[in-house]
């Protein structure tokens, strides 16, 4: 699989983990299904390696869902793995991350479900509890990147979009991003030396985000909403300004069980979000293939030929 360093070089500073994805952080697992509709929709879901776990969740706009937001600003922690979908979808998903969590009338459960529109490409009602169920069993180590899961019917930058990962290793330390990126206009992605017009005419006025950053570093609660926001941050880098209907949501977790570090030491942690966030924008434009609008329009290809190859 060519990914966005294999044409175009390094991204940022720090080096990255052996499979550079979220998965580089210690027993973190990534599974996709596609909806058996057929629709270009699906599920994807980032599973800690045992829950509940610590986490913390900022926002830059806020016009989206991320559920269990207000429990994990007042406890600080998540239990259940955090699944992705499309807008119409949530509901879908979120019965059936309560099931999978063994949700009954004696055992509460509040998962984390978050979501972008991919009504352009897509109709998320078709997903059913079964995709969810598919996406949990294909959680593994490799990350499939672009139009799977919950990013198939995604756009970014006014190409196909979806998901993409990057990792990042820093003061002993591992920190992953996974992105689910459908957001952006075509005109202000300016990297890899590529200056593009706007697309004619523009496909996706607004557009979203959802951030999931993942570390081994034994942050508290509230050293993790800070970090939500870094990979946000790395949004910008790659062009993206938080429009108005825009919902940019970034989610952070440490798979540590100790708590104790410093906040003088965040910084690198900080700057190591930010840089794999931007990356896995990149990814995520190099792997997504184009697909046919429920408008019957098809989607432009990222013009990777264009790239200008690093030296």
């Amino acid at each position: 699989m060519t990914r966005w360093r294999d044409i175009a070089g390094p991204v940022g500073l720090f080096p990255t983990g052996p499979r550079n994805a979220i998965t580089d952080v210690p027993g973190v697992r990534v599974g996709h299904a596609q909806a058996g509709s057929g629709e270009a929709t699906g599920v994807s879901v980032v599973v800690p390696p045992r829950v509940p776990v610590r986490a913390g969740v900022d926002t830059v706009n806020g016009v989206g869902e991320l559920t269990k937001k207000i429990e994990i600003d007042e406890w600080g922690i998540i239990q259940s793995p955090v699944w992705l979908c499309g807008t119409h979808a949530v509901g879908m998903v979120y019965h059936a991350a309560v099931l999978a969590a063994g949700g009954d009338p004696d055992h509460t459960v509040i998962p984390v479900v978050g979501e972008c529109d991919d009504s352009d490409m897509a109709d998320a009602r078709t997903v059913t509890v079964a995709d969810a169920d598919a996406a949990l069993a294909n959680a593994g180590q490799d990350v499939a990147e672009g139009t799977v899961g919950a990013g198939t019917g995604m756009t970014c930058f006014d190409f196909p979009g979806g998901i993409g990962t990057a990792s990042r290793l820093v003061a002993g330390h591992t920190v992953g991003v996974l992105l689910m990126c459908n957001f952006g206009d075509r005109e202000r992605f300016t990297s890899g030396g590529l200056r593009l017009d706007p697309a004619a005419p523009p496909v996706s006025p607004e557009g979203s985000c959802i951030a999931v950053c993942a570390t081994d570093a034994p942050l508290g609660a509230q050293q993790l909403r800070r970090l939500a926001l870094r990979p946000l941050l790395g949004l910008a880098r790659a062009g993206s300004y938080a429009s108005n209907g825009s919902g940019e949501i970034g989610i952070a977790f440490t798979v540590a069980e100790a708590e104790g570090y410093a906040n003088e030491a965040l910084s690198p942690l900080f700057a190591a979000a930010y840089e794999a966030a931007e990356e896995a924008v990149y990814n995520c434009l190099v792997a997504a293939r184009p697909a046919r609008r429920r408008d019957g329009r098809m989607q432009d290809a990222f013009p990777v030929h264009l790239i200008t190859p690093a030296p």
